[in-house]
Protein backbone atom coordinates (compact mmCIF):
# COMPACT_ATOMS: atom_id res chain seq x y z
CA UNK A 1 0.00 0.00 0.00
CA UNK A 2 0.73 3.31 -0.73
CA UNK A 3 1.16 5.01 2.60
CA UNK A 4 1.83 9.11 3.22
CA UNK A 5 3.95 9.37 6.21
CA UNK A 6 5.27 12.40 8.04
CA UNK A 7 9.19 13.42 7.50
CA UNK A 8 10.06 14.31 10.68
CA UNK A 9 8.46 10.77 12.21
CA UNK A 10 10.21 8.99 8.99
CA UNK A 11 14.35 8.52 9.65
CA UNK A 12 16.34 6.51 6.54
CA UNK A 13 18.73 3.79 7.91
CA UNK A 14 22.12 5.69 8.36
CA UNK A 15 23.67 6.84 4.83
CA UNK A 16 27.24 6.56 4.50
CA UNK A 17 27.98 10.12 4.53
CA UNK A 18 31.09 10.87 5.63
CA UNK A 19 32.11 12.64 9.09
CA UNK A 20 35.38 14.04 9.79
CA UNK A 21 36.93 12.75 13.16
CA UNK A 22 37.42 15.23 16.21
CA UNK A 23 41.02 14.81 15.83
CA UNK A 24 40.95 15.92 12.15
CA UNK A 25 38.56 18.80 12.71
CA UNK A 26 41.18 20.21 15.64
CA UNK A 27 44.09 20.01 13.48
CA UNK A 28 45.30 23.42 12.36
CA UNK A 29 47.13 24.22 9.27
CA UNK A 30 50.17 24.49 11.39
CA UNK A 31 50.30 20.69 11.88
CA UNK A 32 49.43 19.73 8.52
CA UNK A 33 52.09 21.24 6.96
CA UNK A 34 54.40 20.06 9.43
CA UNK A 35 52.70 16.72 9.06
CA UNK A 36 53.35 16.28 5.18
CA UNK A 37 56.56 16.72 3.59
CA UNK A 38 54.83 17.48 0.14
CA UNK A 39 52.80 20.70 1.56
CA UNK A 40 56.17 21.39 3.36
CA UNK A 41 58.16 21.63 0.15
CA UNK A 42 54.70 23.70 -1.36
CA UNK A 43 55.30 26.03 1.81
CA UNK A 44 59.19 26.60 0.37
CA UNK A 45 57.84 27.10 -2.82
CA UNK A 46 55.64 29.63 -1.65
CA UNK A 47 58.35 31.47 0.42
CA UNK A 48 61.69 30.84 -0.44
CA UNK A 49 62.17 33.58 -3.22
CA UNK A 50 60.38 36.56 -0.87
CA UNK A 51 63.95 36.97 0.57
CA UNK A 52 65.97 37.14 -2.76
CA UNK A 53 63.67 39.40 -4.20
CA UNK A 54 63.04 41.77 -1.34
CA UNK A 55 66.90 42.02 -1.17
CA UNK A 56 66.77 43.06 -4.68
CA UNK A 57 64.25 45.09 -4.71
CA UNK A 58 65.77 47.52 -2.21
CA UNK A 59 68.98 47.73 -4.06
CA UNK A 60 67.34 48.79 -7.58
CA UNK A 61 65.21 51.45 -5.25
CA UNK A 62 68.04 52.97 -3.37
CA UNK A 63 69.86 53.04 -6.59
CA UNK A 64 67.11 54.27 -8.47
CA UNK A 65 66.51 56.92 -5.47
CA UNK A 66 70.20 57.80 -5.95
CA UNK A 67 70.63 58.57 -9.32
CA UNK A 68 67.21 60.30 -10.47
CA UNK A 69 66.92 62.06 -7.12
CA UNK A 70 66.83 65.98 -9.04
CA UNK A 71 67.33 65.38 -12.56
CA UNK A 72 64.94 67.37 -14.54
CA UNK A 73 64.85 64.30 -17.38
CA UNK A 74 63.43 61.86 -15.11
CA UNK A 75 62.53 61.31 -12.02
CA UNK A 76 62.31 58.47 -9.68
CA UNK A 77 58.83 58.22 -9.66
CA UNK A 78 58.55 58.42 -13.34
CA UNK A 79 61.38 55.43 -13.35
CA UNK A 80 59.18 53.24 -10.87
CA UNK A 81 56.05 54.00 -13.53
CA UNK A 82 58.56 52.50 -16.35
CA UNK A 83 59.19 50.05 -13.87
CA UNK A 84 55.40 49.14 -13.42
CA UNK A 85 54.64 49.57 -16.91
CA UNK A 86 57.44 46.96 -17.82
CA UNK A 87 56.62 44.15 -15.99
CA UNK A 88 52.74 44.40 -16.45
CA UNK A 89 53.45 43.96 -19.77
CA UNK A 90 55.90 41.05 -19.27
CA UNK A 91 53.32 39.12 -16.72
CA UNK A 92 50.47 39.65 -19.84
CA UNK A 93 52.75 38.09 -22.68
CA UNK A 94 53.78 35.06 -20.38
CA UNK A 95 50.61 34.61 -18.38
CA UNK A 96 48.91 34.25 -21.66
CA UNK A 97 51.54 32.58 -24.35
CA UNK A 98 54.68 31.26 -22.80
CA UNK A 99 52.76 29.74 -19.04
CA UNK A 100 50.23 27.37 -21.36
CA UNK A 101 53.02 26.36 -23.49
CA UNK A 102 55.22 25.02 -20.70
CA UNK A 103 52.51 23.25 -19.22
CA UNK A 104 51.73 21.76 -22.54
CA UNK A 105 54.50 20.65 -23.92
CA UNK A 106 57.07 20.28 -21.02
CA UNK A 107 54.33 19.59 -17.92
CA UNK A 108 54.07 21.12 -14.29
CA UNK A 109 57.44 19.66 -13.01
CA UNK A 110 59.97 21.31 -15.82
CA UNK A 111 57.87 24.71 -15.36
CA UNK A 112 58.02 25.26 -11.55
CA UNK A 113 61.55 25.43 -12.38
CA UNK A 114 61.72 28.32 -14.72
CA UNK A 115 61.32 31.01 -12.26
CA UNK A 116 63.83 29.47 -9.45
CA UNK A 117 66.81 29.22 -12.42
CA UNK A 118 66.03 32.78 -13.38
CA UNK A 119 66.66 33.34 -9.89
CA UNK A 120 69.86 32.38 -9.15
CA UNK A 121 71.46 33.89 -12.34
CA UNK A 122 69.83 37.02 -11.36
CA UNK A 123 71.37 36.77 -7.64
CA UNK A 124 74.60 35.98 -8.62
CA UNK A 125 74.43 38.73 -11.59
CA UNK A 126 73.49 41.53 -9.48
CA UNK A 127 75.53 40.53 -6.34
CA UNK A 128 78.44 38.75 -8.16
CA UNK A 129 79.58 39.83 -11.86
CA UNK A 130 77.48 43.45 -11.81
CA UNK A 131 76.85 45.00 -8.40
CA UNK A 132 75.24 48.18 -7.57
CA UNK A 133 74.59 48.11 -11.31
CA UNK A 134 70.94 49.89 -11.86
CA UNK A 135 70.50 48.30 -15.83
CA UNK A 136 71.19 44.55 -14.57
CA UNK A 137 68.93 45.28 -11.45
CA UNK A 138 66.25 46.62 -13.56
CA UNK A 139 66.20 43.92 -16.07
CA UNK A 140 66.30 40.91 -13.60
CA UNK A 141 63.65 42.46 -11.30
CA UNK A 142 60.80 43.31 -14.19
CA UNK A 143 61.82 40.06 -15.64
CA UNK A 144 61.73 38.41 -11.62
CA UNK A 145 58.39 40.23 -11.10
CA UNK A 146 56.99 39.30 -14.21
CA UNK A 147 57.58 35.32 -14.47
CA UNK A 148 56.66 35.65 -10.77
CA UNK A 149 53.10 36.51 -11.55
CA UNK A 150 52.25 35.03 -14.75
CA UNK A 151 54.34 31.58 -14.30
CA UNK A 152 56.02 30.30 -10.90
CA UNK A 153 51.94 31.61 -8.71
CA UNK A 154 50.07 29.76 -11.22
CA UNK A 155 52.35 26.82 -11.71
CA UNK A 156 52.21 26.31 -7.44
CA UNK A 157 48.89 26.78 -7.42
CA UNK A 158 48.93 23.20 -9.00
CA UNK A 159 50.27 21.54 -6.59
CA UNK A 160 47.45 22.28 -4.61
CA UNK A 161 45.85 19.23 -7.12
CA UNK A 162 46.67 16.03 -5.21
CA UNK A 163 46.06 17.34 -1.85
CA UNK A 164 42.82 17.12 0.74
CA UNK A 165 40.40 19.86 1.50
CA UNK A 166 42.04 20.43 4.64
CA UNK A 167 44.95 21.20 3.24
CA UNK A 168 43.49 23.48 0.31
CA UNK A 169 41.40 25.55 2.91
CA UNK A 170 43.79 25.30 6.10
CA UNK A 171 47.11 25.08 5.28
CA UNK A 172 46.69 27.18 2.15
CA UNK A 173 45.91 30.06 4.39
CA UNK A 174 48.98 29.99 6.95
CA UNK A 175 51.56 29.07 3.42
CA UNK A 176 50.45 32.09 1.41
CA UNK A 177 48.96 34.78 4.08
CA UNK A 178 51.74 33.75 7.02
CA UNK A 179 54.58 32.14 5.88
CA UNK A 180 54.65 35.00 2.38
CA UNK A 181 54.98 37.75 5.26
CA UNK A 182 57.53 35.87 7.20
CA UNK A 183 59.70 35.97 4.40
CA UNK A 184 59.34 39.43 3.41
CA UNK A 185 59.59 40.38 6.79
CA UNK A 186 63.40 38.54 6.98
CA UNK A 187 64.45 40.27 3.69
CA UNK A 188 63.39 43.34 5.26
CA UNK A 189 65.02 42.78 8.50
CA UNK A 190 68.44 41.89 5.91
CA UNK A 191 67.96 45.54 4.28
CA UNK A 192 67.32 47.07 7.83
CA UNK A 193 70.49 45.43 9.36
CA UNK A 194 72.78 46.49 5.92
CA UNK A 195 71.54 49.78 5.84
CA UNK A 196 72.96 51.68 2.42
CA UNK A 197 74.39 50.50 -0.79
CA UNK A 198 77.86 49.78 0.72
CA UNK A 199 76.75 47.06 2.63
CA UNK A 200 73.83 46.07 1.01
CA UNK A 201 76.35 43.79 -1.17
CA UNK A 202 78.02 42.26 1.61
CA UNK A 203 74.96 41.47 3.74
CA UNK A 204 72.07 40.65 1.23
CA UNK A 205 74.28 37.84 -0.79
CA UNK A 206 74.98 35.41 1.07
CA UNK A 207 71.17 34.71 2.24
CA UNK A 208 69.68 36.24 -1.69
CA UNK A 209 71.52 32.84 -3.28
CA UNK A 210 71.56 30.56 -0.81
CA UNK A 211 67.82 30.96 -0.40
CA UNK A 212 67.58 30.82 -4.64
CA UNK A 213 69.50 27.90 -4.50
CA UNK A 214 67.13 26.37 -1.97
CA UNK A 215 64.04 27.13 -3.93
CA UNK A 216 65.48 25.74 -6.94
CA UNK A 217 66.33 22.65 -5.52
CA UNK A 218 62.47 22.60 -3.50
CA UNK A 219 60.99 23.30 -6.53
CA UNK A 220 62.72 20.27 -8.48
CA UNK A 221 61.89 17.79 -5.40
CA UNK A 222 58.34 18.75 -5.29
CA UNK A 223 57.67 18.55 -9.11
CA UNK A 224 59.10 14.48 -8.99
CA UNK A 225 56.68 14.29 -6.17
CA UNK A 226 53.75 15.85 -7.94
CA UNK A 227 54.00 13.51 -10.87
CA UNK A 228 54.81 10.71 -8.11
CA UNK A 229 51.44 11.64 -6.87
CA UNK A 230 49.39 12.14 -9.89
CA UNK A 231 50.67 8.65 -11.69
CA UNK A 232 49.55 7.13 -8.52
CA UNK A 233 46.14 9.18 -8.29
CA UNK A 234 46.81 9.68 -3.91
CA UNK A 235 45.47 12.57 -2.29
CA UNK A 236 47.68 13.82 0.29
CA UNK A 237 46.57 14.67 3.77
CA UNK A 238 43.25 12.35 3.65
CA UNK A 239 43.00 11.63 7.40
CA UNK A 240 39.61 10.99 8.35
CA UNK A 241 39.18 7.74 10.13
CA UNK A 242 36.04 7.28 7.60
CA UNK A 243 38.00 8.08 4.47
CA UNK A 244 40.57 5.24 5.42
CA UNK A 245 39.77 3.17 2.37
CA UNK A 246 39.50 5.83 0.44
CA UNK A 247 43.18 6.76 -0.16
CA UNK A 248 43.15 7.14 -4.34
CA UNK A 249 41.37 9.41 -6.64
CA UNK A 250 39.44 6.11 -8.15
CA UNK A 251 38.54 5.00 -4.88
CA UNK A 252 36.41 8.58 -4.15
CA UNK A 253 35.00 8.04 -7.35
CA UNK A 254 33.76 4.78 -6.58
CA UNK A 255 32.67 5.98 -3.43
CA UNK A 256 30.71 8.63 -4.63
CA UNK A 257 28.81 6.79 -7.43
CA UNK A 258 28.19 3.59 -4.70
CA UNK A 259 26.21 7.00 -2.56
CA UNK A 260 24.34 8.50 -5.63
CA UNK A 261 23.05 4.53 -6.68
CA UNK A 262 22.04 4.27 -3.05
CA UNK A 263 20.20 7.82 -3.08
CA UNK A 264 18.33 6.50 -6.85
CA UNK A 265 17.33 3.34 -5.06
CA UNK A 266 15.43 5.00 -1.68
CA UNK A 267 13.80 7.74 -4.18
CA UNK A 268 12.35 4.47 -6.14
CA UNK A 269 11.22 2.44 -3.05
CA UNK A 270 10.25 5.26 -0.78
CA UNK A 271 8.08 8.14 -2.04
CA UNK A 272 7.76 10.24 0.71
CA UNK A 273 5.72 13.34 0.83
CA UNK A 274 5.83 16.31 3.37
CA UNK A 275 2.10 18.06 3.35
CA UNK A 276 3.34 20.18 6.82
CA UNK A 277 4.22 18.45 10.74
CA UNK A 278 1.42 20.21 11.87
CA UNK A 279 -1.22 18.02 10.03
CA UNK A 280 0.66 14.61 10.77
CA UNK A 281 1.06 15.09 14.74
CA UNK A 282 -1.10 12.38 15.91
CA UNK A 283 -2.02 10.81 13.23
CA UNK A 284 -1.36 9.30 10.15
CA UNK A 285 -3.05 9.33 6.50
CA UNK A 286 -3.46 6.78 4.11
CA UNK A 287 -3.65 7.11 0.52
CA UNK A 288 -6.33 4.75 -0.26
CA UNK A 289 -8.98 6.01 2.34
CA UNK A 290 -8.43 2.71 4.89
CA UNK A 291 -7.35 3.56 8.18
CA UNK A 292 -4.12 3.79 9.24
CA UNK A 293 -2.53 1.41 11.83
CA UNK A 294 -0.64 2.84 15.41
CA UNK A 295 2.71 4.54 14.69
CA UNK A 296 4.96 1.38 15.64
CA UNK A 297 2.99 -1.02 13.05
CA UNK A 298 3.75 1.61 10.02
CA UNK A 299 7.49 1.57 11.48
CA UNK A 300 7.91 -2.09 11.17
CA UNK A 301 6.13 -2.59 7.65
CA UNK A 302 8.15 0.17 6.48
CA UNK A 303 10.92 -1.67 7.57
CA UNK A 304 9.92 -5.05 5.88
CA UNK A 305 9.10 -2.79 2.75
CA UNK A 306 13.25 -1.72 2.43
Amino acid sequence: DKRVIPTTDYMPDEAPTPMASNSTITRSGVQLILQNSYVLMILGVSCLYEVSLTCLDYQMKLLGWIKFDGNSKISFVKFMGRYGQVTSFLSLIFSSIVFPFLIRKYGLRLTLRVFPTLLVLATIITFGAVPLNLTALFLCLTLLKATTYSIHDPAKEMLYLPTSNAIKFRAKFWIDVVGARVAKAIGSSINTYAGGLDQIVKVGSFPSVVTACALWYVCYRVGIEFDRLVREKRIVGLGDERFERLSTIEDMSAYDDELSHNDGELDEDEDVENDGPERFDDEFSVSNGEEAGPPQVIELEMQAVR
